[in-house]
C-alpha cells in the first residue's frame, strides 16, 4: 500500500499542519521538506524521550524515520509510531556516556561526559542507518535532526544533510582529517 502513488498523494494532501509553534516542529517540518526535495532515504532524529521523533512521525515524511535514542524503554515505545525505526546507540556514540543501569532514569541522561565531536555522532548515525537497511549506497542521503547541546530535551535546532558514507564525504570524495 505504501508504495502506491495514490497513497502518497493522499498522505501529502492530508499532512497535519503544525499545531505547536515551537522550534522543534519547525525543524521537523523543514526536515520533511528537505527529505522530499533531496530524495533522501531517511530522516534521522536524535531524541531522548521521543518527543522529536513523535513530531516527525506526525508529519508523515515520505521516508522512514530512524530514531536514535539512548533509552530502551523509549525505543520500545517508538516502535509503535508511524514509519519509525528506533535504534539504541552504543554508550559514548550518542553524545554522552550512559550506564546500563540508568536506562530508565531520565533525570540522569547527562551522567557521563558529553562529547563535542558532532562529526563522530553523525558518522555513528550513518552506520545505524546502514545497519537498519535504510541506505544501500554510499551516496544515499540522510536528513538528520538534533538538538545541540545533546541531552537537552526539546531542543531540536539542527537540520543537516549527510551522505550515507559519512559527514566528510560528498560526491565520492572523502575528507581525511
Amino acid at each position: 500500500v505504501e508504495s502506491d502513488a495514490h497513497y502518497r498523494n493522499y498522505l501529502d494532501s492530508n499532512t497535519p499542519l503544525i499545531n505547536d509553534e515551537n522550534p522543534t516542529d519547525a525543524i521537523i517540518s523543514a526536515a520533511r521538506h528537505v527529505a522530499k526535495t533531496t530524495h533522501a532515504k531517511a530522516v534521522v532524529c536524535f531524541s531522548l524521550r521521543g518527543s522529536t521523533v513523535l513530531s516527525a512521525s506526525k508529519m508523515r515524511p515520505p521516508v522512514p524515520i530512524l530514531a536514535l535514542c539512548p533509552f530502551k524503554e523509549t525505543a520500545r515505545q517508538l516502535v509503535l509510531s508511524w514509519g519509525v525505526y528506533p535504534d539504541l546507540p552504543t554508550p559514548g556514540s550518542y553524545g554522552y556516556d550512559d550506564d546500563e543501569d540508568d536506562d530508565l532514569d531520565y533525570d540522569k541522561t547527562t551522567a557521563g561526559q558529553a562529547t563535542d565531536d558532532f562529526d563522530l555522532v553523525l558518522r555513528n548515525a550513518c552506520k545505524a542507518a546502514l545497519r537498519k537497511g535504510l541506505v544501500t549506497d554510499p551516496d544515499d542521503l540522510l536528513v538528520l535532526t538534533a538538538g545541540l547541546p545533546f541531552g537537552t530535551p526539546g531542543a531540536a535546532n539542527v537540520v543537516r544533510v549527510v551522505p550515507a558514507a559519512g559527514p566528510s564525504c560528498w560526491d565520492g570524495i572523502c575528507r581525511i582529517d
